[in-house]
Formats: structure tokens, sequence, C-alpha cells
């Protein structure tokens, strides 16, 4: 099931792009047993009938490619490996998977039918595959026995197959399959210290046993990352992201290059996210070079980018930032050079914003405030006002720290509950906001001399976004105004190690 990731628009809105199910907050059903990060080296295989060398290593690229989220491409391969063999029932089975939905990627209408003439095939070619063979196929043909109207009760019937075919076989593909199966339908959500839904429990027991038998498991490892990514406690996919992490892929398996950024940039650490999203993106170049207009680029290109640029703008390099904003304003069509100032503290450069910049009215209305300018902030909230955009979170930071400027500090308040609000309906997972509002509510406390409300705010800041490094210079100097000295120490050090390689004063850098 597809996640609605929130993707920013002209002031601050967000638009819906299909990428997994939106997951609440947040188990530990741990997973812990997962060995050290050693690289996934071990191929992906599935043995099929086939007396065809070439049929059975195209038929397990194809597998490779459906677990790396490529299903165009492991369409491909499946395909190659049935003109190979066309008497490989299994090779046509491989295109019903491919074709059929993913956690990123629901079910297609044209797709659909396309699947549904594979698994015939596959079915009318099986008498010569191996009962194992003949059980994947057999329970495949269960999703698309009817119309794609029936779709939702056929996939049911999938996978609650898939699952006993996986708990009696104990094969590693069935679990890994089943696995997915449950958490398309059960989501990602967590109550606690497990997951919502007893699906995904299932899923997490069947990710465990494959994971323990087999640490290096490309698709055990992919679906670890996507399931703990709202989880409460997500240490027990670092091993994932770790090995994901330590494995050179080709251009068709970007998406396995991206997933660490997932962990790395929910439990705060931006700079190894960074890493992790320029690997991705240099693979994604290629790709995009190769053909722009292919259904993964289209599909993926835009969260990628939006993932490395969130990391970078938590960072305090602006020239870094900058590179990551060139790469938004192509990916995206809309310039993000004035936000990345205004985050950055370039104040002249963010009010020097044109029309087409992200959120441009409030980015030069901020701008204009943190340059003395308030007659010119009041026009520029005006025109929000009367063009009725100010539901978004930068306009109504703008809004916050206007009536701030202006003495009223509960319309401020207002404001900025307004926006946070926004942002935590909007944003979960490995994407954050541009400009967390707690940081502003924390700054706007701390100027105004109540330290004890600032660390509330900083601390909020920090607990939604771990490590945000503006929100722990700003908690040091709020714990330092209320005489904790040792406390204030220890957050000044954190952000210390956290703001290496800036180029910019943290001072400016407050919203």
């Amino acid at each position: 099931m597809d996640k609605t990731v929130s993707y920013p628009t002209a002031e601050g809105l967000s638009s819906a792009e299909p990428t997994r199910q939106r997951l609440k907050k947040p188990h530990v059903l741990l997973l812990a047993v997962v060995l050290a990060a050693t690289p996934p080296t071990r191929p992906v295989h599935l043995e099929v009938t086939t007396s065809v060398s070439q049929a059975q290593a195209a038929f397990d690229r194809g597998l490779f490619l459906y677990y790396a989220y490529d299903g165009d491409d492991a369409q491909r391969s499946f395909a190659q490996a049935a003109a190979f063999d066309p008497q490989l029932a299994m090779a046509f089975w491989g295109i019903a998977l491919a074709q059929g939905p993913d956690l990123n990627t629901p079910v297609a209408e044209d797709r659909f039918a396309v699947a549904a003439v594979a698994i015939r095939k596959a079915s009318a070619s099986a008498r010569t595959a191996s009962p194992l063979e003949r059980r994947f196929i057999e329970i495949m043909a269960l999703r698309y026995q009817g119309t794609f109207a029936d779709h939702t009760r056929d996939d049911a019937a999938y996978r609650h197959a898939m699952l006993a075919f996986a708990q009696t076989s104990r094969d590693e593909n069935a679990e890994l399959l089943a696995a997915e199966a449950l958490m398309e339908h059960g989501g990602l959500e967590w109550n606690a210290e497990a997951p919502a839904s007893d699906e995904t429990q299932q899923a997490l027991r069947l990710i465990e046993g494959v994971l323990s038998d087999d640490a290096q498991n490309v698709m055990a490892n992919h679906l670890c990352i996507h399931l703990y990514d709202l989880a409460p406690n997500r240490a027990p996919a670092r091993p994932c992201a770790e090995r994901l992490d330590a494995e050179a892929w080709s251009a068709e398996a970007e998406h396995l290059a991206h997933m660490p950024a997932h962990y790395w940039i929910e439990t705060g650490n931006y700079a190894r996210a960074l890493n992790s999203s320029e690997r991705a993106y240099q693979l994604m170049a290629q790709l995009t070079a190769a053909d722009a207009t292919s259904a993964h680029v289209q599909h993926y290109a835009k969260h990628d980018v939006a993932v490395g640029y969130s990391a970078a703008m938590m960072l305090g390099n602006y020239t870094q930032a900058q590179r990551w904003s060139q790469r938004m304003s192509v990916a995206f069509g809309t310039n993000f050079d004035a936000i990345t100032a205004l985050r950055f503290g370039r104040y002249e450069a963010a009010y020097a914003a044109s029309n087409d910049e992200f959120s441009a009215l409030s980015v030069r209305g901020l701008a204009a405030l943190h340059l003395g300018r308030i007659g010119e902030a009041e026009t520029m909230a005006a025109r929000l006002r009367s063009d009725k955009t100010t539901d978004g979170y930068m306009p109504a930071l703008l809004l916050a720290e206007l009536a701030e400027a202006r003495g009223h500090e509960a319309e401020a308040e207002a404001w900025i509950d307004a926006s946070r609000a926004n942002q935590r309906a909007n944003f979960s997972g490995e994407l954050i906001p541009l400009i967390p509002a707690d940081e502003a509510l924390g700054t706007i406390r701390l100027e105004h001399g109540d330290a004890g409300s600032a660390i509330e705010a900083f601390t909020a800041a920090l607990a939604a976004y771990p490590n945000d490094p503006r929100a722990l210079y700003g908690l040091a100097r709020a714990l330092s105004a209320s005489g904790r000295r040792a406390q204030a120490t220890a957050s000044d050090d954190s952000f210390a190690q956290t703001w290496k390689g800036a180029d910019t004063n943290a001072a400016d850098a407050l919203p």
C-alpha cells in the first residue's frame, strides 16, 4: 500500500505523490539478532525448471530488480527469461509479479491486465514445473482470478495463501513475498512497542526469520527499513541500513541505495542520510540519462531528491544545501534557492526571491522581517490573506513572526500551532519540513526571555527531528539562561558534533 509523501508547493501547502501508505507514529519485537553489518553480496536466486542457463540468470535478475522496486526492468528481465525458454512457466509468473503492486506502487488497471494474461500463460505451462514453482503460480493466479474490480477480494486470497505457503514451505522467497503482501495491507503504523496490525506483526516475524538465516538478503534488508520507518525505536533497522549502504549497486537498483537514507534521517544522522542520498542521486542520474521518461524515474526521482534536500537543510553547510536546492529546482520545476538562503540566514538573498521561488511571498516576508522591513512583510502577509493561501506551514510561520514583531504574542503562538499541525499532518518518516515550527517557537520564546517555555519548544523539535542542530543550539542557550549549566554544555557538545563542516553561524540560522 502506498504511503502518501508530502511535497511542498507554492505557499507551503502539501501535494501528494505516491510512495507508501502514510503512517502515524510508531516495536521492538527485536530484529536485534540480525548480526553485524556486512554487504548483501549473496545473489537473489529462486531455482526454476529450465535447462537454459541464460533463462535462469534472467529470471534471477528479474527477481532482484523486483526486490529493488524497479518493476519495469524486472518485467523486461522476466520477459527475457521467457524468450530464452518459452516453456519456463515461472518467467510468466515473474511478469505477473512485476506488474502487480508493491509497498510503493498501488495496483493499476493496465498493469493488472498484463499480469492476468501472464499468469494464465504460467498456469498453462506449469505441468513441467516443480511442486514449489506450481504453488507459486497457483497463489499468484488467485490475485488475478477475477476482474480489476475484484482486486481487493482476490488480493486478500493471494495474501492469505502466500502466508500459509511461507509458513509450510519455509522458502525464503515465499517468506519475503508474504511479508510484503502483509505489509501492503496491514500498513506500517506502530502502537507503542509493536506494529499496529496483526498482519504487519506477522510480516515482522517473517523478516526476522529471513535475516537470522540470511543477514545479507537484499529484500529482507529493504523491507526491514520500511517496516521501522515510524517505529518509536528504529535501532533494529540500523544493520539493515548499513548493509545496503555497504553494497555497490547498479543504476537499476538505485532504490536500494536510497533506502538507508530513511533510517539515517529518521534517527537524526543527517550527514549519513546525505551520503546515502548522494549515491542514490548519482545512480538515478544514470537512469535519467538513459530514459528520463521511464516509470521508475518518474516514480522515484522527486522523492529521492527531496529526502537528500531535507537532510542538507538540517545541517549547517550552505554550499552543500545550495547544490541540493538546484537539484530540487530541476526535479520540481520550482526554484528553492530563496528558502535555502532563508534557512541559512542569508536574508538579503532570500529577500531577492523571484515569483517562481517555492513559497516566494512567505520567504520574502520572513526575510524582510529579519532585515527590519516590517512594513513590507505586512504587505506580503496581506497578499497571502487576500489570496487565501495562509493555511500552509510557511505562510503560518510568516504570520506568526509578524504577529510576534508587533507584540501580539497570543496570535503568534496560534499561528505557530497552525504551522506545527500542518507539519505533523503532512510530514512523517524520511521527509521533514524545511523549517520545523518548533524551532521558530523556541526562538520566539527565548527572545521574550521565557527560557522554560523555550526549552519545551526546542525539546519538542528534537523529539520530532532527532539531533536537529538548530534546536540543539537553541536548547543550549535556553538551558544556560535557566542556569542549567551542565545540561547546556551537553546540548552544546551535541550541537557542535552535528554542526561539523558548517559554513554558517548557527545564531544566524535560527528561524
